[in-house]
């Protein structure tokens, strides 16, 4: 933005005095020294340029017709255009302006209109269709990528469910494999091994998986719930042997053989 002391410091007392005499009468005030008439014009002058620079046609349009104080109807009538075209124009609403050398002809024609350069105008509002069009080209380039990453996902979540299948798969079989060949887990606390007992009966305790079967002597024996059994087996006079037995549904069989002396 020029400044009252740039103007001072760059333009000499006579520029400067012959400059007043030619500034437009709304900018001559009275009482206002020629070098405040004169940044008051370079000021205005530089605002304007800026404004003719960046602002959009759209803006332009509706700017220039608000300056004269007109009705967009008013305008539509005089030049023969449909209101809702205009108003398509002033709002940079292209979608509703029919496309080719009617949008030309609309712009220009309302633009000479209102008094601007319908040429340069028609430029400008060019370069900002082709921008807008740039600009909506790369968003749906960008929806494209997006849209190809969601259908690279489901694969890849495809594929770790896939690889999540198999791992379980193995561990079940893992597991199935270790229990198929190995022995159920079986713990006698009573009788002990070679016991000597003048009663014709000893009682067998002990504790197992429940899912584990126990037998003695062949006998099913009955657990409670956490595989906790006692049985009480007859003895006979002499040497009694217990052969107990536990398996699994899908395991080995274990056997424990116990020796008792019956006096």
């Amino acid at each position: 933005m020029v400044g009252f002391a740039e103007i001072h410091q760059h333009y000499p007392l006579i520029l400067r005095a012959e400059a007043v005499s030619f500034l437009p009468s709304a900018i001559q005030q009275p009482g206002a020294s020629g070098d405040e008439m004169v940044a008051k014009f370079f000021m205005l002058f530089t605002r304007n340029k800026i404004r003719e620079v960046e602002e959009p046609v759209a803006e332009k349009l509706r700017r220039a017709r608000m300056e004269k104080n007109l009705p967009l109807s008013a305008v539509a009538r005089q030049l023969g255009i449909r209101e809702d075209y205009l108003a398509a124009l002033e709002n940079n609403d292209r979608e509703k302006i029919p496309p080719g050398v009617y949008e030309k002809t609309f712009l220009k024609k309302y633009a000479s209109f209102l008094g601007l350069n319908s040429l340069k105008l028609a430029e400008k509002y060019q370069r900002e269709k082709t921008e807008a069009s740039r600009e909506t080209a790369d968003v749906f380039s960008k929806k494209k990528i997006k849209a190809a990453e969601l259908l690279v996902f489901p694969k890849i979540l495809k594929n770790i469910l896939i690889v999540f299948f198999i791992a379980a798969l193995f561990l079940y079989l893992g597991y199935y494999l270790k229990i198929s060949f190995s022995q159920p887990t079986i713990k006698i606390s009573e009788p002990p091994d070679n016991l000597v007992t003048e009663n014709n009966f000893v009682e067998v305790v002990g504790v197992t998986d429940p899912k584990t079967q126990i037998t003695i002597n062949d006998a099913p024996v009955s657990k409670d719930d956490e595989g906790n059994f006692r049985e009480t087996v007859e003895l006979k006079k002499g040497i009694n042997l217990l052969v107990i037995s536990a398996q699994n549904k899908y395991s080995r069989k274990k056997i424990i053989q116990k020796q008792i002396l019956a006096k």
